[in-house]
């Protein structure tokens, strides 16, 4: 049985910064209780482009060839090359994805 390519994952400066800004966000708002888990479903959602890269889909409002995955409230937008999937933004789902990639 052939197993699966591994694929490594990378954060844009941009995803990052959006990452601590959720987190700030949500600490604030709802408390560590509800960040801890909203930082595991983050983390669920990363090993799951980890193991199936492919699985995000197309969206009008971002341009090829980038994909989107849902997480949550959010959506991360990324592109594959090779065995390495770019995180360029993690974004609010009510946010004009156009004008912050």
């Amino acid at each position: 049985m052939k197993s699966k390519a591994k694929f490594n994952l990378e954060l844009s400066h941009e995803a990052y910064d959006d990452l601590i800004d959720i987190q700030a966000y949500t600490y604030s708002e709802f408390g560590e209780a509800q960040w801890k888990k909203y930082e595991g479903l983050l983390n669920g959602a990363f090993e799951h482009l980890i193991q199936n890269p492919y699985s995000g889909h197309k969206r009008r409002d971002v341009p090829e060839p980038y994909l989107s995955w849902n997480v949550g409230e959010h959506v991360m937008v990324y592109r594959v090359e090779e065995d390495t999937i770019y995180v360029v933004r993690v974004l609010h789902g009510r946010m004009n994805f156009l004008y912050k990639l």
